[in-house]
């Protein structure tokens, strides 16, 4: 990816566009590599405000808001973002995206200020995530995924853009996969009923929501039980698509690097705390009640920052995370977040990983409705129950055929979700857990590909459950006792 930097330079007044008899209604629109303004005497601030719907970040001096009188349509964006800003100090920055159709040039950034002051640039508030629903799938409103048919040229590409007033956002190389932003009140299941019957169009799907599992809060902290300094390392690292991580010195020695794929221009950070709860529990910091007798091991972590503010993602920035594990080396991914709706493309981005080597570790989710739980479900996803301190399946864990086995998944940690530290459970706790002792299993046997390890989890860990079980007797256990046997 490269960028590129213009900058021009007066100060910043009163904008002047084309004049027309009849002025129409304010609007902005970016189409492939183009852009339309339609703005009588509009602030500044308004017209910007557009732009960053259309993914363009925006920071500027407050002090500067003019009127603007705009009006062309289809120019090319750098050639428009000149016109509007004829008057003004500015910088535009850009991205070029590779993908199937060629290289794409694309604006990225647009910074406004004072003649030569740049210290009063503010960035301007992110749009709020806004949800759609097209056929029973919860996605990001104005997005859809694509994948062109093979041969697709730029210029064709452009026109199918054009066509359906959209713009690429960013794209999958290795999938194969663009990401697009429609106009403000495109009707999206109308577009991908006209794109999936397009001869250049190969798949297309909306941009699907994921949201991050909820752990139960099951008691105060545990003075007693506090969490481990984790060592300098070596050896395979689990990747943590989860909330983000608030640094820590008890896990300064475990971290790989960090992500923040929600703002990758800004460094990590946790507003939920759940990411965090599971870098304990896959760095081996904290165990799970109930395995403390269990020798500690440390793993490295690579902790990525998937979910909002919220606690959303959408299927696009998890892939583009899970393809980030891979270029980092990760041997291991933990994921705590779902939906109940599957996805192809995702499915794609999964098996995509299973052919580079990595296992994929999922939470099976906290409500017990026996319905599949994605990406848990998928066959290339070892989907985990909650397992109690009892050794019993937890009654909140759901259940199912797709699931593979309940873990150890209550621990008491010294980060809270949304709240103070304490003692929590559900199956995102299991998971992590799961992650680290498959990552204690690759670290023990550096030759072992992810089918041996995957043979010897499933053999080795799993037990039947009693006859007197009442809650799910059909799910597997994770036979703790028999973690020293799987590591020899």
């Amino acid at each position: 990816m490269k960028s590129w930097r213009s900058i021009q330079k007066p100060f910043c007044l009163l904008l002047l566009g084309l004049t027309v008899s009849s002025l129409p209604a304010f609007e902005v629109r970016m189409a492939a590599d183009t852009l339309s303004i339609q703005a009588d005497q509009t602030p500044l601030t308004e017209i910007l405000a557009q732009l960053q719907e259309a993914g363009v970040r925006v920071a500027m001096d407050d002090r500067i808001n003019p009127l603007i009188t705009a009006h062309f349509d289809n120019r090319e964006i750098g050639e428009g973002i000149k016109r509007l800003l004829a008057d003004c100090d500015y910088a535009l920055s850009w991205q070029t995206l590779d993908g199937p159709a060629g290289k794409i040039k694309r604006l990225s950034e647009v910074l406004v200020y004072k003649p030569g002051d740049r210290r009063l640039l503010l960035p301007r508030p992110a749009p709020s995530t806004t949800v759609a629903q097209t056929n029973s799938i919860v996605c990001l409103k104005n997005e859809i995924l694509l994948r062109l048919r093979a041969g697709i040229t730029g210029e064709q590409f452009k026109a199918l853009l054009m066509k359906n007033r959209a713009m690429v956002l960013d794209g999958i190389p290795a999938l194969a996969i663009y990401r697009l932003r429609l106009q403000p009140g495109a009707n999206l299941a109308e577009t991908l009923n006209s794109l999936a019957k397009d001869p250049l169009v190969l798949k297309t799907e909306p941009n699907q929501i994921y949201r991050s599992i909820t752990p139960a809060r099951t008691g105060e902290e545990d003075l007693k039980s506090s969490p481990r300094t984790v060592s300098a390392l070596d050896g395979p690292a689990i990747a943590i698509l989860d909330s983000g991580f608030t640094p820590t010195a008890l896990l300064a020695n475990a971290v790989v690097t960090t992500l923040d794929a929600t703002a990758p221009w800004q460094a990590i950070s946790d507003p939920l705390g759940h990411g965090t709860q599971m870098a304990f529990i896959a760095a081996g910091a904290v165990n799970p009640t109930g395995t403390d007798s269990l020798v500690p091991a440390s793993i490295p972590i690579i902790p990525i920052r998937t979910m909002d503010d919220q606690g959303m993602t959408s299927g696009f920035s998890l892939m583009q995370s899970m393809m980030f594990s891979l270029e980092q080396g990760a041997r291991v991914i933990s994921m705590s977040w779902g939906s109940e709706n599957d996805s192809g493309f995702f499915n794609d981005a999964i098996a995509y990983a299973r052919k580079q080597g990595v296992i994929l570790v999922a939470a099976a989710g906290n409500e017990p409705t026996g319905k599949p739980f994605y990406p848990a479900a998928l066959p290339d996803v070892i989907a985990v129950a909650t397992l109690t301190p009892d050794g019993n399946v937890w009654n909140q864990s759901n259940y199912g055929s797709f699931i593979k086995f309940a873990a150890p998944g209550f621990a008491t940690l010294p980060v809270g979700y949304k709240g103070p530290p304490g003692q929590y459970g559900g199956s995102s706790i299991a998971a992590a857990y799961t992650a680290n002792v498959i990552a204690q299993y690759l670290a023990a046997h550096p030759k072992a590909d992810a089918t041996e390890a995957l043979r010897a989890l499933t053999q080795t860990l799993g037990s039947t459950p009693s006859t007197a079980e009442t809650i799910h007797p059909e799910i597997p256990r994770f036979n703790t006792a028999a973690i020293g046997l799987y590591l020899k």
